[in-house]
């Protein structure tokens, strides 16, 4: 990646497409590919200016594997053709893991916020 479309991603305004997500709408491919870009720019920066932060390494690996995890365990519901009352359950599941993982980053997150 060229050094301007780094300072590109790292200055772009990233906010009306957290607010999509908090919506819960979708996001376009270009939307989440962006999206990813600045999230790893912005995570590989703090890497290098607190190097002894290795969590932050293993953290970037975990979430790219929950990422593809995510999209494998959908594709398998799919797959399986549920009814709807077995899609809204599959539905409710899914998005109660990513309510816990939203929590448990609030709660981690308020230690260090407070500060």
């Amino acid at each position: 990646m060229s050094c301007w479309h780094l300072e590109l991603l790292c200055s772009a305004d990233l906010q009306p497409i957290l607010q999509k997500i908090e919506q819960g709408d979708t996001l376009h491919f270009a939307e989440l590919h962006l999206l990813y870009d600045a999230a790893e720019v912005k995570l590989q920066r703090l890497l290098e200016e607190y190097e002894e932060l290795h969590q932050l390494k293993q953290l970037q690996e975990d979430c790219a594997d929950l990422a593809r995890q995510l999209q494998v365990a959908c594709l398998a519901l799919r797959r399986a053709n549920l009814d709807a009352h077995g899609r809204q359950r599959a539905r409710e599941v899914l998005e109660y893991q990513m309510a816990y993982q939203k929590a448990c980053l609030q709660r981690s997150m308020i230690s260090f916020v407070r500060q």
